[in-house]
């Protein structure tokens, strides 16, 4: 190699230094980076911490990921548990009490009926996981009869909430609390 050459390669070397070197400190600036890589924590979680919101160790579903009518309620929490919170299909499925099959094929369709994340918006109304581990339930009425019962809601607010017809809300919180008498 020439002196030429040489001085070439160091100074691409240099350059692709210290555009890593920038990239590494502009990603340390971020306190949700720092904060999820230093305690092993989840983003959802290190983003909390950020925003000054308290962490629970209890995983909250935000009621704004049903707002799309082509996905099923279990569709839609699989999707967000896969996309959003990283969860495997094991872990998913271990959490909702179903079988880690029927997550995997939940979460195949919602992926082929909405290719796109699911936007979070910001939501008053967050369903605990736990809510729905009940499997003499159906999740739209676990989600129903916590959102009616925890938060006191009307069938309208709730169906607002869902974007679900009234009537359909009705019926599935009709149907939990016969399942439940």
């Amino acid at each position: 190699m020439s002196k030429k050459e040489i001085k070439n390669t160091e100074e691409v070397f240099d350059s692709q230094k210290k555009s890593r070197d920038g990239f590494l400190s502009s990603i340390k600036d971020d306190k949700s980076f720092v904060i999820k890589e230093k305690h092993n924590i989840n983003a959802n979680e290190a983003f909390s911490l950020t925003e000054g919101k308290p962490v629970s160790k209890e995983i909250l579903i935000p009621v704004s990921v049903f707002q799309f009518k082509e996905l099923s309620a279990l569709e839609a929490i699989c999707k967000y548990l896969k996309e959003e919170l990283e969860f495997n299909y094991s872990k998913t499925a271990l959490m909702l009490n179903r079988d880690s099959r029927t997550i995997w094929t939940t979460y195949k369709n919602a992926a082929g009926k909405r290719k796109e994340r699911l936007p979070l918006k910001d939501s008053r109304f967050f369903i605990p996981i736990n809510a729905l581990k009940n499997r003499k339930l159906s999740v739209l009425e676990s989600i129903i009869s916590y959102l009616k019962e925890n938060f006191n809601l009307k069938y309208s607010e709730i169906a607002a909430l869902l974007n679900r017809d009234e009537r359909n809300v009705w019926t599935a919180y009709s149907r939990y609390k016969k399942k439940n008498a």
